[in-house]
């Protein structure tokens, strides 16, 4: 009875939070440029994932997720390290070390990540051009990807079916 009780739970929360527009933001990314919600819609899918430098799961599923922005041009895949603001230069020089096709935002204070529910890393959001939330996803295991793609070329109107 438990289960059920908290699989409509999780369930209602989704249906919320996909239901719901990504709330407004403004953080800095690794230059210290500060970028808004407002500078990442209107190309295409949005592809928001909260990840922290000691998350294994989340540096797993960064080379799948660098593959989709390298597979469909209009496709912003944002990563947004949520470590503390001591563990920042560990984030900044991983993202450097690596030559991922992402915008790298920084919410140290988790101010996004708490309007978001986001608790633990990774969990990734899927927008449409205008902000408004279509997916969401706790953690990381290799093939999510599949899904992730399905969401990704529904919104851009190609075939839902995986190339």
């Amino acid at each position: 009875m438990n289960k059920i009780v908290l699989l409509i739970a999780m369930l209602l929360f989704a249906a919320f939070i996909m239901a719901d527009a990504m709330p407004d933001f403004r953080l800095p990314d690794l230059n210290g440029k500060n970028v808004s919600l407002e500078d990442l819609l209107g190309k295409g899918p949005v592809m928001m994932d909260f990840w922290a430098d000691y998350c294994k799961p989340c540096k797993d599923a960064m080379p799948v997720l660098n593959g989709l922005a390298e597979k469909y041009d209009s496709l912003t895949i944002v990563m947004v390290s949520i470590d503390a603001p001591k563990n920042q230069s560990k984030a900044k020089t991983y993202l450097k070390s690596k030559n991922y096709k992402f915008v790298n935002l920084f919410d140290c204070e988790k101010a996004l990540a708490k309007k978001l529910g986001v608790g633990t890393p990774p969990h990734t959001f899927i927008m449409d051009k205008n902000g408004e939330i279509v997916y969401s996803h706790l953690g990381y295991t290799p093939g999510v990807e599949a899904e992730y793609e399905h969401h990704i070329r529904s919104l851009l109107g190609l075939e839902t079916e995986a190339e």
